[in-house]
């Protein structure tokens, strides 16, 4: 029936700082507040969901994903199963350094390539994206059931890659050249199409 994604909450370092598979904190409190994200699930299942209900919730086990689907596993009675297919870009080196302090010689030609470029120990976006559609298509059948959603809690790379699947966009490593942009806290909607592949039904509701 459907697929629903969550952005995890606002993440507690120094602006302009490099984070993607760093295990990085949450802001204290939530920003936004975990209940506000579970009330709004619950508004969005009730406005369209048509009496559907969350059946399994999925989560990067990276802690700032996998503390918000605990969260709202809690309220729907579900268990939490992580995957780490959902994870964030994988930046390397650059984890944790603020962007203003990476070298141009290394950035520059990664920010010119970023589908085939990956930073120096990290990934691709290539591969963010092969291991996302992966994830993909293992949820497409379960998303399928009628009266029933998968709810996937993750980050606004994999994300993005989800979104471009449901658009036909070829999604970014730098969230400024996205056609989009995803909330902290915020849900999309996606429903499955018979053939596979996935349609938007509603974004950062």
């Amino acid at each position: 029936m459907a697929l629903i994604l969550a952005r995890h909450t606002r993440v507690d370092l120094p602006a302009g700082t490099c984070y993607g598979q760093a295990d990085v904190p949450l802001l204290q409190p939530h920003d936004p507040p975990f209940d506000g994200v579970g009330q709004r699930l619950g508004a969005l299942l009730a406005r369209i969901g048509d009496g559907t209900r969350v059946a399994q919730v999925v989560s990067s086990p990276l802690r700032r994903a996998r503390l918000l689907a605990e969260h709202l596993s809690r309220g729907l009675g579900q268990p939490t199963a992580t995957d780490p297919r959902w994870m964030e870009l994988d930046f390397g080196a650059w984890e944790g350094r603020r962007w203003d302090d990476i070298p141009r010689a290394e950035s520059d030609p990664w920010a010119e390539d970023t589908l085939h470029r990956a930073p120096p120990g990290g990934e691709t976006q290539n591969a963010l994206i092969a291991r996302v559609q992966a994830a993909l298509a293992a949820l497409h059948a379960p998303a399928s059931r009628p009266g029933e959603a998968v709810l996937v809690v993750a980050h606004a790379g994999p994300l993005r890659v989800a979104l471009a699947a449901a658009q036909g966009w070829v999604p970014s490593a730098d969230p400024q050249q996205a056609p989009v942009s995803l909330d902290f806290g915020g849900l999309t909607w996606l429903d499955p199409l018979p053939a596979g592949g996935w349609v938007l039904r509603a974004l950062n509701a």
